[in-house]
C-alpha cells in the first residue's frame, strides 16, 4: 500500500518539470542535428522554468593566459522566435564571487542579488560548461527547481553517451528528481528488466532498491498488478509511443485500490528502443468519486424515471429487464422486484408476435455506427398482469456502454387516446349521417315524401327493421300513424293510434328519447284477433318537437322483437327527430301555401269571370244605346240634328270598342291602343261611307298598351279627330288619306301623331278657342289624362300631336 506521502499532491510547477524531464530524453535522443536538439532543449527548459532567458555556456581556454572562460554557445530569450548562439563570454557578475570554482566542483550556484541560477554540465567526468537561467525581477528558486535543472544538465551532458545507446537513469541529477516524486517510477531495459526504481516503486513492490535492479518487472509486482501489466514490446513504430492501463488491486470495500500506469518508450538517436519508463498513479480516490457520482446520478435518474408518467423499461442485450420504473408497475401491475431479470416477452399478450420489435432493435443495433440508436413503434399491444390487453406507443433508445447494448423503452398507454379517436370517428359518422338525412329531407317539399324519407333513413341509420312516423292530432288528442317503412302491408292498417296522455307521461318519465317494450299494450285500444302477434312493437321512440310543441314522434319498430340501443344511437335518433321537425313544419307550410294559392286562384278566376261579365254587359248596354241613337237619327228629317245624333252614336261606339277589348283580352287593365285605333277608324269610315275614297293607316312600334281609364279618353279624342277629317277635311276631293303614328318615348310618354292630307284647318280655328263641341271635347279629354294636344297646319292637311305623360294610368309598351 502506498503511504500518505506518496498520495501527496504535487505542485503545477513540479509536474511541469517532471513532464519536461520525461520528454528531455526523447528531445536529446531524437534524430537530427545536435545543434537543433540542444536549442530545442534550452527553449523547453526556459519556458518550463518560467525564465526570461536561458543559455548553455561551454568552457573555452584562453591561449594567451592559459586560463578558461565560459562562452555562450546556445541561448534562448523569451519573446524571440528562435534561440541564438552569440559566442560571447558569459558574464558572472550576476553570480556570487567564486562561482566558477563552485561550478567546476559540481555544485549549482544561485545569484545573491539577481534572479540567476547556474548548474554545471559534465560530459563524462569532465566539467564542460553550465546551464544558466535568468528569472524576472524578484524570482526565487526553490529546491526542487534547482534539482530539476541539475537533472536537466545531467541529461544534456548525456547526449554524447546516448549516441552509443547507453543511458544512465540512475545518474545523480535524475535520481535527485525522481526520488522526490509522489508517484512510483521505474526504468526498464528493452527486455523488461528493471534498470532503476525510485523508493516509492520499491515500497509498492515491498522490496529493497538493490534487490530490484536486474529483475523482470512482472516478477516483482504484486499479483493483482502484474496480471494487468504488460511491457508494450510492439510499441516502437507506432505514432504515439505511450501506453496507459487502469486496473484494480485488492478486494472490495476500503482495501480496494485503483491504479493508472503510464509506460513511455525511450528511443536512442537511431530510433532503437533503449528502454522504458513506467510511472504509476494511484487513482483510487478519483475512482471512488466516480463511483459515488455515478451512484448519485443513478439515483437522480431513478427519481426522474419514477416521476415520469410513462412506463420506462430497460433491457440488456439478451432481452432481460434490468430496470422497471414506478409508472411501469402501475401500468402493467407488476412490482419492480418481480420484473427485474425476467424476459421482456412477459409484457406482450400470449401468442402476440412481438419479435419484430426485439429483433428489429437487435438488427438495428448490429448495423449502428454510433453509440445511441432511436426507434419508434405505434399501436403495439401489451398485456397487464391480470391479462387485459391495451394498445400503446413504444419508443426505444438503444445505448452502447462498452461492448454491451442496453435498450431503454418508453411505453405510452394510448387506450384513452384510441377511445377518444374512436368516439370522434363515430361522432363524425353521426354528423355525416345527420347532414345526409337533412339534405334528403330538405330536398322534398311534399309532406308524404318527407315522412317516407324520414322513416327510411332512420331505419337504415340505426339498423332497425322498420320505422313509423306518428303525427299529432290535437283534435282527438292522439298520435296518429302517418307513414312507415319496413312495416308489412297487411299490418299497416293495424298500427294503433297512441293517446297523447300516455305518450306525454312517458316523455316526462324518460325524456325526449326513450326505449319502451310495448307501447301498444298501453293504448287501451282493441286489436283484432289474429293480428296481435304480427303487430309491430315499438323498440324506441323519439319525440318530434317544434318550438316546444309536440308535433309527432319517430318510432323504430320490429314485429315481436326486442333490442337494446346504445347512448350514441339514442343521440343519433334524437338528432334525426330534430331534423325531421323542421322538415315537417316546412312541408306543412308548403301545403298550406299551396292550398292558399289554390283558393286565391279560384277567387281570382271568379273575379275575372265577373269582371268579364261586367265589361260584356257594359258593352252590350252601350251597343243598345248606339243602336237606339242610330234608329232615332233615321227618324229625324233635320240634317243638322241627324248629324248630331250620328256623332253621338260614334262616340258611344268608341266606348263600346274599349269595353269589348277589355273583356276579350286576358288582362283587364290594358288595351292595345294600335289595334283599337284601327277598328275605330274602320268603323268611322264605314259610318260615313267613305271606304272607297279615304284610307286610314295606323303605325305602331310594337305592341303599345294603355289602361282602360286612359283608353277611353284617347278613343274619344281619336273619334273626334277622324270624324272631323272625314266630314270636313276631304270636301271637294275624290281621295284622302289619314295616318296615325303611335309610339312610346324613352321616358315612357305615349305620343300620338295624327295627320291627314285634306284641306287643313284655317288659322283662325287653330289660333282661336274652338267653338265646336268636338274640338272642345278633344282639349278637355287631353287635359283629363294630363297630356297636351297641339294643332298645326300640315303640307298639306292638318297635323295633331298628342303627348300623354308617364303615370300609373298611362300606357306602356309590351316588350314580351
Amino acid at each position: 500500500m502506498m503511504t500518505r506521502t506518496m498520495r501527496r499532491r504535487t505542485s503545477p510547477r513540479l509536474r511541469a518539470y517532471m513532464q519536461f524531464l520525461a520528454d528531455a530524453t526523447e528531445i536529446v535522443s531524437c534524430g537530427g542535428e545536435e545543434d537543433g536538439r540542444i536549442q530545442t532543449f534550452i527553449r523547453r527548459l526556459g519556458r518550463t522554468a518560467g525564465a526570461s532567458s536561458a543559455c548553455f555556456a561551454e568552457i573555452v581556454r584562453i591561449p594567451e593566459t592559459g586560463g578558461v572562460c565560459l562562452r555562450v554557445r546556445y541561448e534562448w530569450v523569451d519573446g524571440e522566435g528562435q534561440p541564438r548562439g552569440e559566442g560571447r563570454s558569459l558574464s558572472c557578475g550576476a553570480l556570487p564571487p567564486g562561482s566558477a570554482e563552485e561550478l567546476a566542483a559540481g555544485r549549482p550556484v544561485v545569484g545573491l542579488s539577481t534572479p540567476a541560477l547556474a548548474v554545471p554540465v559534465f560530459f563524462g567526468s569532465g566539467f564542460q560548461g553550465a546551464l544558466v537561467l535568468y528569472g524576472p525581477e524578484g524570482r526565487a528558486w526553490h529546491r526542487f527547481e534547482i534539482d530539476a535543472v541539475w537533472a536537466a544538465a545531467g541529461i544534456l551532458g548525456s547526449i554524447a553517451i546516448s549516441r552509443s545507446g547507453e543511458l544512465d537513469p540512475a545518474g545523480s541529477p535524475y535520481r535527485v528528481i525522481v526520488e522526490d516524486l509522489t508517484d512510483p517510477l521505474c526504468r526498464l531495459s528493452p527486455d523488461g528488466r528493471i534498470v532503476y526504481a525510485n523508493r516509492l516503486f520499491c515500497s509498492l513492490c515491498s522490496r529493497r532498491p538493490d534487490e530490484m535492479v536486474g529483475m523482470p518487472v512482472l516478477s516483482v509486482l504484486p499479483p493483482d498488478i502484474a496480471k494487468n501489466f504488460s511491457v508494450p514490446a510492439d510499441l516502437p513504430g507506432t505514432e504515439n509511443p505511450v501506453v496507459t492501463h487502469e486496473f484494480r488491486v485488492g478486494g472490495g470495500g476500503s482495501a480496494e485500490r485503483w491504479y493508472r500506469s503510464v509506460c513511455r518508450v525511450v528511443l536512442n538517436g537511431g530510433g532503437a528502443v533503449c528502454g522504458y519508463q513506467v510511472v504509476g498513479h494511484d487513482i483510487t480516490e478519483r475512482k471512488r468519486w466516480e463511483v459515488r457520482n455515478r451512484r448519485m446520478n443513478d439515483q437522480r435518474l431513478a427519481l426522474l424515471a419514477d416521476a415520469a408518467s410513462d412506463a420506462i423499461v430497460v433491457i440488456d442485450d439478451f432481452g432481460s429487464i434490468t430496470y422497471w420504473n414506478c409508472a411501469a408497475g402501475d401500468l402493467f401491475g407488476y412490482p419492480a422486484k418481480e420484473m427485474v431479470g425476467r424476459d421482456v416477452s412477459i409484457l406482450f399478450p400470449p401468442g402476440y408476435f412481438y419479435h419484430p420489435y426485439v429483433e428489429g432493435v437487435r438488427q438495428a443495433v448490429a448495423a449502428a455506427s454510433g453509440r445511441v440508436l432511436r426507434l419508434r413503434f405505434s399501436d403495439v399491444m401489451f398485456a397487464r398482469k391480470q391479462g387485459s390487453v391495451f394498445p400503446a406507443d413504444l419508443s426505444i433508445a438503444a445505448v452502447r456502454t462498452g461492448d454491451e447494448w442496453y435498450s431503454v423503452g418508453i411505453i405510452h398507454d394510448t387506450t384513452v387516446q384510441r377511445a377518444r379517436e374512436q368516439a370522434l370517428h363515430e361522432e363524425m359518422e353521426r354528423t355525416g349521417t345527420l347532414l345526409r338525412i337533412a339534405s334528403r329531407l330538405s330536398g322534398s317539399i311534399a309532406l308524404d315524401a318527407v315522412l317516407d324519407a324520414l322513416c327510411e333513413e332512420a331505419a337504415r341509420a340505426l339498423r332497425a327493421p322498420a320505422a313509423v312516423v306518428f303525427l299529432s292530432d290535437t283534435c282527438r288528442d292522439l298520435l296518429v300513424p302517418a307513414r312507415s317503412f319496413g312495416v308489412p302491408e297487411d299490418a299497416r292498417d293495424y298500427v294503433p293510434c297512441v293517446p297523447l296522455e300516455i305518450y306525454e307521461r312517458e316523455l316526462s318519465n324518460q325524456g325526449s328519447v326513450f326505449v319502451i317494450g310495448d307501447l301498444v299494450s298501453r293504448t287501451g285500444e282493441v286489436i283484432r284477433e289474429g293480428h296481435l302477434e304480427d303487430l309491430p312493437r315499438t323498440l324506441v321512440s323519439a319525440a318530434i318537437f317544434h318550438e316546444g310543441t309536440l308535433i309527432g314522434s319517430l318510432n323504430l319498430v320490429a314485429p315481436g322483437a326486442s333490442r337494446s340501443f346504445s347512448p350514441e344511437e339514442l343521440a343519433l335518433l334524437k338528432g334525426i327527430a330534430d331534423q325531421a321537425a323542421l322538415a315537417i313544419v316546412n312541408a306543412r307550410l308548403f301545403e298550406e301555401r299551396r292550398a292558399y294559392e289554390r283558393r286565391l286562384q279560384a277567387s281570382l278566376e271568379e273575379k275575372t269571370a265577373l269582371l268579364k261579365e261586367v265589361h260584356h254587359r257594359v258593352k252590350n248596354n252601350m251597343q243598345v244605346i248606339s243602336s237606339l241613337l242610330s234608329l232615332q237619327g233615321r227618324l229625324i228629317e233635320n240634317a243638322a240634328a241627324r248629324e248630331c245624333i250620328r256623332e253621338s252614336g260614334n262616340r258611344v261606339k268608341s266606348l263600346v270598342l274599349v269595353h269589348e277589348d277589355l273583356y276579350r283580352s286576358e288582362s283587364f287593365s290594358a288595351v292595345d291602343i294600335g289595334a283599337y285605333t284601327r277598328r275605330l277608324a274602320g268603323d268611322l269610315v264605314l259610318s260615313y261611307d267613305l271606304q272607297d275614297s279615304v284610307s286610314v293607316a295606323v303605325e305602331t312600334a310594337g305592341g303599345v298598351t294603355v289602361s282602360g281609364d286612359t283608353a277611353i279618353p284617347i278613343g274619344l279624342i281619336l273619334n273626334e279627330l277622324i270624324s272631323n277629317s272625314l266630314k270636313h277635311g276631304f270636301a271637294g276631293r275624290d281621295r284622302g288619306a289619314i295616318v296615325v303614328r303611335i309610339a312610346l318615348l324613352p321616358d315612357c310618354c305615349l305620343t300620338i301623331d295624327y295627320r291627314d292630307d285634306g284641306v287643313g284647318m284655317s288659322p283662325e280655328i287653330i289660333d282661336q278657342p274652338p267653338a265646336t263641341l268636338g274640338l272642345q271635347l278633344v282639349r278637355v279629354l287631353a287635359a283629363q289624362v294630363g297630356g297636351t294636344i297641339d294643332f298645326r297646319r300640315g303640307d298639306p292637311g292638318t297635323v295633331v300631336e298628342i303627348i300623354v305623360p308617364d303615370n300609373p294610368a298611362n300606357g306602356r309598351k309590351d316588350r314580351g
